[in-house]
């Protein structure tokens, strides 16, 4: 009697221990097998990891009621029932997705993206590293500009018809091509005509360089005009009285003429600046990152246009709205003073 009560024992711990399902699973009360899902997140971007810290937390939703779980979290769900699923998370958009699933084990992803504010704010640092950079050019080549554009300015009302020439063909070149065609001319097609003239390959021209130097003359050119405009517009009577107090030409010009002119050349000079402010954006077609060319880059990486742009475009109007504002006091000032 006691060796058939010792058998039955151990059957009765082997029906306990191993489960009754065929491929591993336990089943429920009826005998139906449960959907074992896994529900992990994917943050685009992860802030908080890429900051040092820990990724946001993503409350789990269930047709739309909250399980009091975050993921990563395994329920046991009824298969063949169709589940929404939902993921939330401060700052990002939800994600949802309405899935039933096939008795067994799952792991099921749901992707969330930071909300169009909350990105503008994320990219919105290494866009202004890129600002920084379009601010400089714009600085170094208006600031060049202005040298290249005052003498050849000069130039161009002086009595030499030789310099009047050349003054002539460079402004006419210059303002009469696109800015894009001289910044390929520079980049691309200077190289290889180096290249002949030291008998090599190519002359390799770095990116900054062609876009300060190509910046800087097309500047000059428009500047030139200014400068040009700027003296014309002085009577012709400040000359004469200057000549008959024994002055030379050369004299009056710079000690009479000029300070004139260029009093009235400071508001001009002022729309130049906001003008090649924005046309330095063209340079990001070679490589240069300034503010265009780091939207690019983000735009690739995140396939955000709409936000990356947006961002873009109001980087731009915080950097040119002072200028114009500057500029239009300025003008006031200028009126005044007449």
């Amino acid at each position: 009697m006691k060796r058939w009560i010792l058998w039955g024992l151990i059957i009765g711990c082997l029906f306990l221990v191993v489960p009754a399902g065929a491929d591993g699973q336990t089943p429920d009360a009826g005998g139906q097998e449960k959907a074992v899902v896994t529900v992990t997140t994917k943050l685009v971007p992860d802030v908080g990891l890429e900051r040092g810290g820990k990724s946001p937390a993503v409350e789990i939703f269930i047709d739309g009621k909250p399980t009091g779980f975050t993921a990563p979290h395994t329920f046991v769900l009824n298969p063949g029932q169709r589940y929404e699923l939902r993921g939330k998370a401060r700052g990002y958009t939800d994600d949802f997705r309405e899935i039933s699933f096939a008795p067994g084990e799952h792991n099921f992803q749901l992707s969330l993206r930071l909300n169009s504010f909350s990105f503008i704010l994320y990219v919105f640092p290494a866009l202004l590293w890129g600002a920084l950079l379009t601010l400089g050019l714009t600085v170094v080549a208006v600031f060049n500009g202005i040298i290249i554009g005052t003498l050849v300015g000069i130039g161009r009302v002086i009595k030499s018809k030789v310099v009047n020439l050349i003054a002539g063909f460079y402004t006419d070149f210059i303002r009469g091509t696109p800015l894009l065609v001289q910044i390929f001319m520079f980049h691309f097609g200077l190289p290889p005509l180096l290249g002949l003239l030291t008998g090599t390959d190519a002359v390799y021209v770095p990116a900054i360089i062609s876009a300060i130097v190509t910046l800087s003359i097309n500047s000059g050119a428009y500047v030139a005009e200014i400068v040009r405009a700027g003296i014309q517009s002085i009577d012709r009577g400040q000359m004469e009285a200057a000549r008959s107090l024994g002055l030379t030409y050369r004299q009056a010009l710079r000690h009479v003429i000029l300070p004139q002119a260029f009093k009235r050349v400071i508001p001009p000079l002022g729309n130049e600046f906001i003008a090649m402010l924005k046309d330095s954006s063209l340079v990001s077609v070679i490589a240069m990152e300034e503010l265009v060319r780091t939207g690019q880059l983000l735009q690739g990486r995140f396939y955000r246009s709409t936000e990356i742009w947006l961002a873009v475009a109001i980087i731009f109007l915080c950097m040119t709205l002072p200028f114009t504002r500057l500029v239009a006091m300025l003008e006031r000032r200028m009126k005044t003073g007449d």
